[in-house]
């Protein structure tokens, strides 16, 4: 007897020739990773809700005798008969134009050449910004301290083209934990994040690293320690070991 997959609650969709069925809500670019299609992103992470800032996974989708241009990261699929070109003409000439358009605020960011260099692209027609500017303003550290940290600590401040990350006022924010996720969800490596002698500095800020006392390794910041501690309501010892001696993983 053959196994029978029940699809009632699932659309079909296709998607560069290939047909598959998901659940409504799933969202383009989830549905092209489950055939093995590789959309480019720069601004998506699976920890935030996706927001399509960077435009980079545009894709072409048709409806019938109508196409339009559309964010695949953060498009809900909800209905039959929706196909999905990822390497169409208007869909890759959107993208390279995005990639311009980083490449000119940002030209000597590597991840960004990489991505236009792999898109025919060595240049940008654009005139080119500060060679010193790595921040493409997608949100995604705003939105890790927010929605996943819980800390709020950053966040955009003016408009237009003085528009940037940081801060509350650009000073040192007491609400900041030095837990560094904002630094490694950057896309472009844009914040800076050191660590020496028991110390790491990130916005503007000193954070005290705690020892353990087993392996004798630096190993968070005591102030972080000491938030999540208080959000689940653990013991007060909980963390006076390192993760790795306690056999746990972060």
């Amino acid at each position: 007897m053959s196994h029978q997959v029940n699809t009632a609650s699932e659309i079909k969709v296709l998607i560069d020739g290939q047909e598959t069925r998901v659940k409504p809500e799933t969202t383009i670019l989830r549905a092209a990773r489950t055939l093995g299609i590789s959309i480019p992103t720069l601004c998506h992470h699976p920890a935030v809700e996706p927001y399509g800032a960077c435009r980079v996974c545009t894709v072409e989708l048709k409806r019938g005798k109508r196409s339009r241009m559309v964010t695949a990261c953060n498009y809900p699929l909800r209905e039959e008969g929706l196909e999905i070109l990822t390497q169409s003409e208007r869909a890759l000439r959107a993208r390279r134009l995005v990639l311009e358009l980083l490449m000119a605020r940002c030209p000597e960011v590597k991840v960004i050449r990489d991505m236009a260099r792999e898109a025919g692209l060595e240049k940008s027609r654009y005139p080119q910004g500060d060679t010193k500017e790595r921040c493409i303003l997608c949100g995604l550290c705003v939105n890790i301290c927010n929605q996943v940290v819980g800390a709020n600590a950053i966040g955009f401040s003016s408009r237009g083209p003085d528009r940037k990350v940081g801060t509350p006022f650009l000073e040192n924010s007491m609400d900041c934990i030095g837990c560094g996720a904002c630094s490694f969800a950057c896309p472009t490596q844009c914040i800076k994040m050191t660590e020496e002698n028991g110390v790491r500095k990130i916005w503007g800020r000193d954070f005290k690293l705690a020892v353990c006392p087993v392996c004798g390794n630096y190993y968070a910041p005591i102030e972080q320690l000491e938030k999540i501690q208080k959000q689940v309501n653990l013991p007060p010892d909980h963390f006076k070991v390192c993760f790795t001696c306690r056999g746990l993983k972060l």
